[in-house]
């Protein structure tokens, strides 16, 4: 099983990888933004450095999703998937939305 763990977090750090290479952003502004520690970031970005890219699933097509104002964002997913997110988390959307990447449709 830990090996599975390793693979899938050098797959999830691949990817911030690629987000902070898209973000423009420095690197202490992009690691508040995803929550991790600097010191974690670079790391991470060595221990990628020249690695071949573990194979991404393929990207998963999403229906458009409802907003209810309010305090809370509802996230309703074609799968049956319903989140209530804080009006003032709008990181919790990513969460969410990796959450049900990988869920079937219901019959």
């Amino acid at each position: 099983m830990a090996r599975q763990d390793d693979r899938r977090k050098l797959a999830e750090w691949q990817q911030r990888l690629r987000r902070y290479e898209k973000s423009g952003l420095t690197a202490a502004r992009f690691c508040a933004r995803e929550r991790v520690a600097v010191p974690t970031f670079w790391y991470w970005r060595r221990k990628c450095a020249g690695l071949t890219p573990v194979p991404q699933a393929p990207a998963a097509v999403f229906a458009p999703v409802e907003v209810v104002g309010g305090r809370s964002i509802f996230l309703r997913f074609p799968i049956g998937a319903v989140f209530e997110i804080p009006e003032d988390r709008p990181d919790l959307v990513r969460i969410a939305i990796e959450a049900t990447a990988g869920a079937s449709q219901p019959c």
